[in-house]
């Protein structure tokens, strides 16, 4: 160890470890160490600071006889000042927490039980506070279940083979896929709205939402391939609902003329569309096949597949912020026109480039739901 540095450190402890006066008389500091084996806060940190300053344990031992190379090695390597632990205990015991998590996590029902009724199942003589307290030191907090299609193994394994066949497909592959899909699209809001208010104020007339019942709403069917957009129709009240006849003769055509238009451009697309029964009909394949369109294959209940689903989340946001809840049919067909026409082609070519991004996601979830 160098001279200057065992030379300069003495002053330090001759100040940290002077004799301190109480008004009873001098403590000596051998005293004190006999009465608290135990390194003060103060001497762990002084123990701290030489080891910073390249002593060894045994030197710094030296300066503390009545300490164990052990506790200079332990101050070492703890925190100077100690955290102080935050809040109660719990009235769970480690083993009882952990009995909690499993079964909390073993169904999908457990999943859904309130507080109160994992008190009652638990039968552990608590209340729902030290249940609620036990899952939110493991970290587990009471939210909203998202809503996704339901997911079979079979259908699992297919989506999974989907993805990973695809995973590796570069931009100009997904460019050739005409991406097609409809929305049931109506005014207000479509999302959950919160404010910000007071206990007592919920019922206040600006911190609710009003009910609307039967809200009008329009069925709109759009595609689009690459960043460019393509034909958008709003299904008619006077064509019923959509099945296999009325999807061919109304939707159909749509869509093989737009293909056949970009075909004399030198552009070859492949049509996209889901499972739906009015899709997957063998009439409607047949239909399809006359017309010389053969869809790529897509596998069932996968909508975080498809990249048009979020083009109906931005229509839909824009409509919340620039129209009324309460719209005429004209009014809102015009606005829903106006929200399909203002989208940009920046906005379909960010959604392409989320199409590996997507596959990955299916892979890693090996099958099931993903964030998309």
């Amino acid at each position: 160890m160098s001279e200057f540095v065992q030379g300069g450190l003495p002053d330090i402890f001759s100040f940290s470890y002077s004799l301190q006066n109480n008004g009873l008389g001098a403590i000596s500091l051998l005293e004190k160490r006999r009465n608290n084996p135990h390194l003060s806060r103060d001497e762990r940190r002084d123990v701290q600071l030489l080891r910073s300053l390249a002593w060894t344990y045994e030197d710094i031992q030296q300066k503390f006889p009545e300490k164990t190379l052990r506790q200079i090695q332990y101050a070492c390597s703890v925190p100077a000042t100690p955290k102080k632990r935050q809040g109660r205990p719990s009235k769970l015991s480690q083993a009882q927490i952990e009995e909690l998590v499993d079964f909390v996590c073993a169904s999908v029902q457990n999943r859904r039980m309130s507080y109160i009724a994992l008190a009652e199942a638990m039968d552990f003589s608590v209340k729902k506070g030290a249940i609620r307290a036990a899952l939110e030191k493991e970290g587990f907090h009471r939210r909203l279940a998202r809503r996704k299609p339901p997911i079979s193994e079979t259908n699992r394994k297919i989506r999974l083979a989907w993805a990973q066949a695809h995973v590796t497909w570069t931009q100009e592959m997904w460019n050739q896929i005409l991406w097609s899909d409809e929305t049931w699209i109506t005014g207000g809001r479509h999302t959950r709205t919160w404010v910000t208010r007071r206990p007592g104020e919920e019922l206040d007339p600006t911190c609710i939402v009003e009910k609307v019942q039967r809200k009008k709403g329009w069925m709109f069917w759009g595609c689009f391939h690459g960043y460019t957009k393509g034909p958008g129709i709003f299904w008619e009240k006077d064509w019923g609902s959509i099945n296999k006849e009325t999807y061919c003769n109304h939707t159909v055509p749509i869509a093989h003329g737009y293909i056949e238009l970009q075909k004399r451009e030198g552009v070859y697309l492949q049509f996209m569309q889901d499972g739906a029964p009015g899709h997957s009909a063998e009439y409607t394949k047949e239909e399809l096949l006359e017309r010389g369109i053969i869809p790529i294959f897509w596998p069932a209940f996968s909508p975080d597949l498809n990249p048009i689903e979020h083009v109906w989340n931005i229509m839909k946001d824009y409509l919340q912020k620039e129209y009324p809840e309460n719209m005429t049919y004209d009014a809102l067909r015009a606005a829903v026109k106006e929200s399909w026409n203002v989208l940009s082609s920046s906005v379909f070519a960010e959604l392409i480039c989320t199409m590996q991004e997507r596959c990955q996601a299916v892979i890693d979830a090996d099958g099931m739901h993903t964030k998309w």
